[in-house]
């Protein structure tokens, strides 16, 4: 991924033809050099066996993030549809031709090695933001057996291995959920498993448990690749374990707390040698203890979570991302699946501001809005600026471990667009 000699330059960065940020260097000037890196204004390149590449995609209506393994095996995680509106709707990218699961499905095409073929999609929980819902649908299948929204669409353009959910065939397992509002995506969701399984694709429970091969390389193999669960359904999958029901922490009289389907989000971590990503779709929430304090379960993930180099920011970053598990993950990089101006707010932008190692932020969009309305907040200029428009993050881990890149692409047209690139050395664990 990069060659040449290294070189110190003025600032401390080790360059290869292209600056590698090393650990304990700081500041925005990372981002000015992103417009120089060679790949800038050039096509995204194609993955490379060996290499790890994670995908997190920007159109405007949906997480999506598409990741392919050093061996090719590739997994998609989430694929939603969600439509709103009033002042804080953000631009829908490329435009609104397609819905959401069809510009997924295409961006899987251009970069998914084995074509139509995708070894694994795993459902954080239940929302139509990431699963899509018979409500924000382009029709139904040609069957009239599913929506053509989020997942339900994309499974008609490409053909997948097997299915991985938080707690199929229960939607109610581990207890009743506490979240009504979208009993829609529910619905659909149990459509598109149903078709799923008539097509042959096999459908599964996330198994929280220590030593999980549940997400592997399907393909030969190769590296130092990892996979750690650590939480789903309420619970958390502690390092000796151990496994810690969330729902009980107010009490021991046996009752649960009925979560949100939020606070039910699967987590996990992947790593290639000492590169680790972190990702837990919306993960947070609080659980009333029986002193009548508020327990963060953010806080108590924190306890669960290594040191990462990326961070997906959990729910969107909306009002979440609290110190403990800011301090616990030491992300160099913050990622964010947004499809609101007011994601990434404020009070999560400077608890990961306030962390003592650089910290950069590469959302998929930033609008003119939220700038205006945080200037003079000092972390803006750690914001990647090629977020401004609208962008893709890509990251491409080195098949050793021990560097990756970032790459801003454009989400204004499948072009593939390089807007900005930057070398990253793995941060020291």
């Amino acid at each position: 991924m990069i060659t040449g000699k290294a070189v110190c330059n003025r600032r401390g960065f080790l360059t290869r033809g292209a600056a590698v940020l090393g650990f304990g260097m700081f500041g925005g000037s990372v981002w000015a050099e992103m417009v120089k890196h060679p790949l800038a204004g050039k096509t995204l390149p194609k993955w490379e066996k060996g290499h790890f590449r994670i995908s997190v995609l920007f159109n405007g209506r949906s997480e999506t993030s598409f990741l392919v393994f050093p061996d090719g095996t590739s997994l998609m995680i989430d694929c939603g549809d969600y439509v709103f509106g009033g002042r804080d709707v953000v631009k829908y990218l490329p435009d609104d031709s397609r819905r959401a699961g069809e510009w997924t499905a295409r961006y899987v095409l251009r970069e998914n090695p084995n074509g139509k073929k995708v070894d694994y999609f795993l459902l954080t929980h239940y929302h139509s933001d990431h699963a899509g819902s018979g409500k924000f649908s382009a029709g139904r299948g040609a069957n009239g057996k599913y929506s053509l929204s989020g997942i339900g669409q994309a499974m008609d353009f490409l053909d997948f291995g097997t299915f991985i959910d938080r707690s199929w065939p229960d939607v109610n397992d581990p207890a009743p959920r506490n979240d009504n509002f979208d009993d829609w995506t529910v619905k659909h969701v149990k459509e598109v498993y149903s078709e799923a399984e008539r097509r042959g694709i096999k459908v599964e429970r996330f198994r929280l448990e220590k030593g999980s091969d549940q997400i592997r390389q399907l393909h030969g193999g190769g590296g130092a690749f990892a996979f750690t669960p650590l939480c789903s359904n309420g619970c958390l999958l502690h390092r000796d374990g151990t496994v810690q029901d969330l729902g009980k922490l107010a009490g021991p009289d046996g009752k649960r707390t009925r979560f949100d389907e939020n606070a039910l989000s699967i987590g996990f971590t992947l790593s290639l040698g000492d590169f680790r990503y972190f990702t837990a779709g919306d993960f947070s929430g609080s659980v009333k203890r029986p002193d009548g304090t508020k327990a963060d379960i953010e806080n108590e993930l924190a306890k669960v979570c290594p040191r990462v180099d990326i961070a997906k920011a959990n729910h969107h970053g909306h009002h979440t991302m609290p110190d403990a598990l800011v301090d616990a993950l030491q992300a160099r990089v913050i990622v964010a699946g947004i499809w609101h101006t007011q994601h990434m707010t404020r009070d999560t932008m400077r608890r990961l501001a306030k962390a003592t190692w650089p910290c950069f932020y590469a959302p998929g969009l930033f609008p003119p809005s939220r700038r205006e309305a945080d200037a003079g907040e000092p972390w803006l200029k750690d914001l990647a600026p090629a977020a401004f428009e609208g962008a893709h993050a890509v990251v491409d881990v080195a098949p050793d471990g021990k560097t990756y890149r970032l790459m801003m692409v454009s989400a204004a047209d499948e072009s593939g667009t390089i807007l900005g690139a930057y070398d990253f050395k793995t941060m020291p664990k």
